[in-house]
């Protein structure tokens, strides 16, 4: 008995072995039912792996039946009252020591493989095979004699189903790996192509677009500063064109800003500057804009700032990004006020205005690209704030809003990461 029981636990762990290198689950299915039921002292048998999204058992290799048509257990329902499925269901081995016993439990399913039986007095071992804690398929055996199903053999058959199990999880989480490394070498490609056809398209806006752009306003500065402009008429048509193109002009140079802060590239000229020549540069551009609109602008900056290392006409491009916003937002006789604070040892810039205010919900997701509120007040193509937040972040600094419905908004931001404290 002990040499017997010796000799089966060689046989399983040259079965543990092959099972380690299979690479497919057929693999191991063939190993399993060749070899593994011959180790464990089996006649006959199979291997089924659990299909959870068909609610089934699809067999994957069988050893040839004494009797009866093999092709009938290809696929077994998981909810029939069988021993197979109910041991993939509950994940509990089921021993039927005798024709009786597997009668008196399962006779429906008894009627089924009544046909194959050869023997007078086989015994049936249904087992699970388990990964990563829950049963993924299952496994039967029949021995013709039931006294071979005896308390050893159940061990080695719950060795094998736990080594069989080991290898199909193993298997799984390869081709799950395999899988998703052809899935990002597909989305890298795809994401290199959309690189491609991106830097194409902002080539044609960056270059194309701007020669008849450049021409177009030329030409309705050359009308404006002419002595046609005396007509009403033509000047404020050449004052539109000239408008509308600075304008365009504008969305050229954010979709290529843009472009650069998604590929990490965007330029900065980092030299010692004065935070109010920031400020004064931003009021220059928007305070005439902010009048027409019949706005009060005010410019709010504290008084002896310590100069930053930053580059200015970036600086300017977050305070226009803000702005254009505040503008749009803020109704006749608003006020909008721009300036610079210092905070312990940080220059904060800031834009208050006193528009509709940003919802709560909103805030998180503010400077996000393609950010669009849900105020009316709000237009645009989402990218201002998303530029504005790159070009912050490309000097190392913060922005963020602070913003209440029906009172305004500020936005702050800084150029610069605070000095360390001491």
């Amino acid at each position: 008995m002990v040499a017997r029981a010796e000799r089966r636990m060689e046989l399983l762990l040259a079965v543990t072995g092959e099972l380690a290198g299979a690479r497919t689950h057929q693999e191991i299915a063939r190993i399993a039912v060749e070899k593994g039921f011959d180790a464990v002292g089996a006649s006959y048998g199979g291997i089924w792996l659990v299909d959870a999204n068909a609610r089934e058992l699809r067999l994957l290799e069988v050893s040839p039946l004494p009797r009866g048509d093999i092709g009938r257990w290809a696929v077994v329902p998981l909810d029939i009252d069988a021993p197979l499925p109910q041991a993939a269901r509950t994940g509990e081995p089921i021993f039927l020591e005798s024709l009786a016993e597997f009668e008196a439990r399962f006779p429906a399913s008894f009627a089924r493989i009544r046909e194959t039986i050869s023997s007078a007095n086989p015994a049936y071992a249904n087992l699970p095979l388990f990964g990563k804690g829950v049963p993924i398929g299952a496994f039967a055996v029949t021995y013709e004699r039931a006294e071979d199903l005896d308390v050893n053999e159940r061990t080695f058959l719950s060795i094998l189903a736990h080594q069989c199990g080991l290898a199909i999880a193993r298997v799984q989480s390869e081709q799950e790996l395999e899988r998703a490394y052809r899935e990002e070498q597909a989305a890298h490609l795809e994401a290199k192509a959309a690189t491609q056809a991106r830097e194409e398209i902002l080539s044609v806006v960056s270059h194309d677009l701007r020669n008849p752009l450049g021409t177009i306003l030329i030409g309705a500065q050359t009308l404006l500063q002419s002595r046609v402009a005396n007509d009403p008429q033509v000047a404020v048509i050449a004052s539109r064109i000239l408008r509308q193109s600075e304008r365009i002009a504008r969305l050229i140079d954010d979709l290529v800003d843009f472009a650069g802060i998604q590929a990490g590239q965007l330029t900065i000229d980092r030299k010692r500057c004065a935070p109010e020549a920031i400020v004064a540069q931003a009021a220059e551009q928007f305070a005439p804009v902010g009048h027409e609109r019949g706005l009060i602008f005010e410019i709010q900056t504290a008084p002896d700032l310590p100069h930053i290392e930053a580059d200015c006409d970036r600086g300017a491009q977050v305070f226009a990004s803000l702005l254009a916003n505040s503008v749009r937002a803020t109704p006749r006789n608003g006020r909008i006020a721009i300036g610079a604070t210092l905070e312990d040892t940080e220059v904060v810039f800031f834009v208050r205005d006193t528009g509709p205010g940003i919802a709560p919900d909103e805030l998180p997701s503010l400077f996000e690209r393609y950010w669009r509120s849900k105020q009316p007040s709000y237009k645009g193509a989402g990218l201002g704030l998303s530029i504005a937040r790159g070009i912050v972040e490309a000097h190392a600094g913060r922005i963020w809003a602070d913003s209440e419905l029906g009172a305004g908004s500020t936005f702050w931001f800084t150029l610069a990461a605070p000095p360390p404290q001491a």
